[in-house]
């Protein structure tokens, strides 16, 4: 059978194999979701959480923050809040929970501030 006539030619496999390829990654790269919600409630003082591509945290009673959880050093996550301090376990960059600023670790970047509005006790990160 001739490449013209294949139902299959190396073309269209090596074609079809590279466009699957890439939708896939374009899949796995792309945030988990443009805005978030939490309750406020559940972000300890003096701690925070991890919600979608975000880190929420509440420094003092009643003030809060929200930080992109891309760590700037190598796009590691950052996954951990623990005694003030956002943790990328990567390469262990740590971050302020109220500032961003670089605490320890190999970053030299703070992590990168988020949008954050409140709805009545509900916290929307990633728009105001």
């Amino acid at each position: 059978m001739s490449a013209e006539t294949s139902p299959c030619s190396r073309r269209r496999f090596l074609l079809g194999t590279a466009a699957t390829a890439a939708g896939a990654l374009i899949a796995a790269c792309a945030p988990k979701s443009a805005v978030e919600k939490v309750a406020a409630k559940d972000i300890p003082v003096g701690g925070g959480v991890v919600v979608g591509g975000y880190v929420v945290t509440q420094p003092e009673k009643g003030k809060f923050a929200a930080f992109s959880n891309v760590c700037p050093h190598q796009n590691g996550r950052i996954t951990e809040v623990r005694d003030g301090v956002m943790i990328c376990p990567n390469h262990g960059s740590e971050f302020d929970i109220a500032t961003g600023k670089v605490i320890a670790g190999p970053s030299r970047q703070p992590a990168g501030e988020a949008p954050l509005s409140a709805n009545g006790t509900e916290l929307i990160v990633g728009q105001k």
